[in-house]
């Protein structure tokens, strides 16, 4: 008869995945009563290759502080890349801005800089530059 033997091998892959999905059934199914939530992490994955690959090229630095130095400026880089902030005009306006960095760094941070360093270029003129 049918019903004595069970549909799926328990120990066969797809009885292994079913047991998994039962077992985690609420944790996987969480995403469907958060409104707005995304079906798939692809941006959180694309973000960790660039660090993952940052590790790999952390052997062929010469010392050790220059491979956390790449780590900080790849941090720096990704940060500004998910802000939608020019990197290269960001770490050469937190260069030339060094004091204003020091007395308020949040305003400074990537997530941040948009809004600050637009309402910055309206008031810095050839009289009165915004470099410190």
């Amino acid at each position: 008869m049918a019903g004595d033997n069970p549909p799926v091998e328990p120990n066969s892959n797809l009885g292994k995945a079913m047991a998994y999905f039962i077992n985690h059934y609420e944790g996987l199914t969480q995403f469907c009563q958060t409104p707005g939530a995304p079906i798939d992490n692809n941006e959180i994955e694309r973000l960790l290759k660039i660090i993952v690959r940052d590790r790999k090229n952390a052997s062929f630095h010469q010392t050790a502080a220059g491979a956390a130095i790449a780590n900080v400026l790849t941090s720096v880089l990704v940060t500004c890349q998910e802000n939608g902030v020019n990197a290269f005009d960001y770490l050469n306006a937190i260069q030339q801005n060094r004091s204003a960095v020091k007395a308020n760094p949040v305003l400074w941070m990537p997530w941040n800089y948009k809004a600050n360093h637009i309402s910055e270029k309206a008031t810095c003129t050839e009289q009165t530059p915004c470099h410190a």
